[in-house]
């Protein structure tokens, strides 16, 4: 699994598992994009990133990882549909 790590001069592409910063050129291609395409794609990365933590966390509990995001239930659910994660 990997993850952007964007800092105020440079984007990386983050290895989860060793945590190891990569700079890829795909993910530079942010830069060439529209921003409203731009931030849409990197909302969607850090949502899906921030529900995979969330749900680590909860040990795989829709309910407590609900708890944990402070959304209800079935909105937290429809959100791990929307990403693959259910």
């Amino acid at each position: 699994m990997h993850s952007l790590r964007i800092t105020s001069d440079r984007v990386d592409l983050v290895d989860e598992i060793d945590g190891a910063p990569t700079e890829l050129p795909a993910v530079l291609s942010l830069l060439e994009m529209p921003l409203t395409v731009a931030k849409r794609q990197a909302a969607a990365d850090f949502e899906r990133s921030y529900l995979v933590r969330v749900m680590e966390q909860a040990r795989g509990s829709v309910s407590e990882g609900a708890r944990r995001s402070g959304l209800d239930r079935t909105n937290f659910r429809r959100l791990l549909q929307r990403h693959g994660l259910r």
